[in-house]
């Protein structure tokens, strides 16, 4: 059964439902998404939702699916304070988050923080084990019942967060591979954690996809010039991490991915608004019985 998550629009736009996190959320979790997920940038080349805001936002409007947060660039901000605020989140939502966090890669965004860039990936590791020492040492005074901890999962495709995983992490979640990339990543990965003495199946993972249903050479160019804008880069060179095509090549491309390990795949529209994308993609899925239902 093919499962599918929804990274929530990062860009705020006037109107429609896309706009409307709570609704969105509520919509989506109707639909059978089993995970919803927020981006995270601080200081952007253009307006953007805060990720831990939004992820709060779809918390509250829905009951079943995990909420999480795809990732969250750890090293720009203070562990003591993203452990209160997901610790937070985590109570409120009765379990349902999810912590991705990763190291960045936009230079620029750590220089305007004022944050060094080129120790993020040592910073990103003493973080993880902050979060964790803050979180294991909850207990109050009064004796209350200590937190449960959400899961931490890392972002990220390349060996070195594969060891970050087999140290630190509770889950994967790799943006920007082919499906032969994400086995042999995790065929790495199970190596790294039976020699840690970890099982592999204790770790999630999962993957995150740039889609776009489209029904012309058009459209494909312009989910293209859209995700290129988004990052800042050219066409061509965001295209190739670009799933698109009708709902039913969409979801044989998706399915390779679940063929090569993935036990959840978390789609990102590459359109100002999601809804289209995600609802041709379930109406397909619900035609040939192949999505588990949130609420399964």
């Amino acid at each position: 059964m093919l499962r599918l998550g929804l990274v929530l629009p990062m860009l705020p736009q006037d109107g429609g439902l896309h706009h409307d996190i709570p609704g969105l959320a509520r919509w989506a979790e109707g639909l059978g998404v089993t995970s919803l997920w927020a981006t995270d940038h601080v200081l952007w080349h253009s307006p953007v939702y805060e990720c831990l805001t939004a992820v709060t936002l779809a918390a509250a409007a829905t009951e079943r699916c995990r909420i999480g947060t795809c990732v969250l660039q750890l090293p720009l901000r203070r562990p003591a304070e993203v452990a209160r605020t997901a610790s937070t989140i985590q109570h409120v939502s009765d379990g349902r988050l999810i912590l991705g966090v990763g190291a960045g890669i936009h230079e620029g965004e750590f220089a305007a923080v004022g944050v060094p860039y080129h120790d993020r990936g040592a910073r990103l590791d003493a973080d993880i084990a902050e979060l964790r020492r803050l979180w294991a040492g909850t207990e109050d005074r009064y004796g209350h019942q200590r937190i449960i901890a959400p899961p931490v999962w890392i972002g990220g495709a390349s060996r070195r967060a594969a060891r970050r995983v087999a140290q630190l992490g509770d889950g994967w979640i790799p943006l920007f591979v082919s499906p032969d990339g994400l086995a042999e990543r995790f065929s790495t990965l199970d190596a790294m954690l039976k020699a840690r003495g970890r099982r592999p199946e204790d770790v999630e993972r999962a993957v995150a996809l740039w889609v776009r249903v489209t029904y012309s050479v058009a459209e494909e160019r312009e989910a293209a010039v859209w995700l290129g804008r988004l990052y800042g880069l050219p066409d061509a060179v965001v295209a190739r991490h670009l799933i698109v095509g009708s709902p039913e090549r969409c979801l044989e491309r998706m399915a390779e991915y679940v063929r090569a390990g993935a036990s959840e795949v978390v789609v990102s529209p590459a359109a100002d608004d999601p809804t289209a994308t995600l609802g041709a993609l379930f109406a397909a899925l619900g035609s040939a019985g192949l999505y588990t239902p949130a609420h399964a």
